[in-house]
């Protein structure tokens, strides 16, 4: 999925929290910490086959990611929305799985991100 697209596009989300890093980086690791919940209410709404709350869930979760340029994380949330939506639960392991990776790599992403070197050009 990183090969298509950033982890996280930075530049489009400076822009949109108006050239402040200290807020894009408080908002990305609020992001960051949430990952775990929505991952155990994901599984839950899955086991349950509650897919009108995964849309729900899958719907909020992509807002957020989308918001701060986790393009890829995005995506694949956007997938299990579109699964909920449809009511039908045939494919939602696979993107299920799409979105652990990409949570995946979101999270190494914020883990290794140099803050230092990001400004507001």
């Amino acid at each position: 999925m990183s090969d298509e697209m950033m982890v996280v596009d930075i530049p489009e989300a400076l822009n949109r929290a108006m050239g402040d890093v200290e807020f894009l980086k408080m908002m990305l690791e609020e992001l960051y910490r949430t990952i775990p919940d929505y991952a155990t209410r994901f599984q839950n709404h899955l086991k349950a086959e509650d897919l009108e709350s995964l849309g729900q869930d899958a719907h909020q979760f992509k807002g957020a990611a989308a918001n701060l340029g986790a393009k890829p994380l995005a995506h694949a949330a956007f997938q299990l929305e579109q699964i909920g939506k449809s009511g039908q639960i045939k494919d939602a392991d696979e993107a299920y799985s799409r979105l652990e990776r990409a949570m995946a790599e979101f999270n190494q992403y914020i883990e290794q991100i140099d803050w230092a070197v990001i400004s507001a050009d």
